[in-house]
């Protein structure tokens, strides 16, 4: 099926994590299925990340910023946690969540 331009929306977040806290968005972030989307992270530590239910995961050094981009496909509210710091330690707890609406 062919999707028309109006559902074709690129979203664009810059995800600031600071003292292994998410500090910006300061709330969750959401958008609507069929998304086009770019979370723009940066770190002051390396931290690996994981976005549960997309199974997404990328590795963020100090300074350097990484990108995750993906087609939100999957409706509903998807932790992103920390599998690894720089200073060690793994973590299940979210720093943050992807809320996603059905379209």
């Amino acid at each position: 099926p062919t999707v028309s331009a109006q559902n074709n929306l690129r979203r664009v977040f810059e995800v600031r994590i600071e003292g292994r806290t998410v500090v910006a968005p300061a709330n969750t972030i959401k958008m609507n299925q069929r998304d086009l989307v770019e979370l723009h992270w940066t770190s002051d530590e390396y931290v690996e990340l994981h976005l549960h239910g997309y199974d997404l995961k990328l590795i963020v050094l100090p300074g350097e910023p990484g990108v995750m981009a993906f087609r939100a496909f999957a409706s509903g509210r998807f932790p992103i946690t920390s599998h690894g710091w720089g200073g060690g330690g793994h973590s299940h707890d979210a720093l943050t969540y992807l809320e996603v609406h059905p379209r």
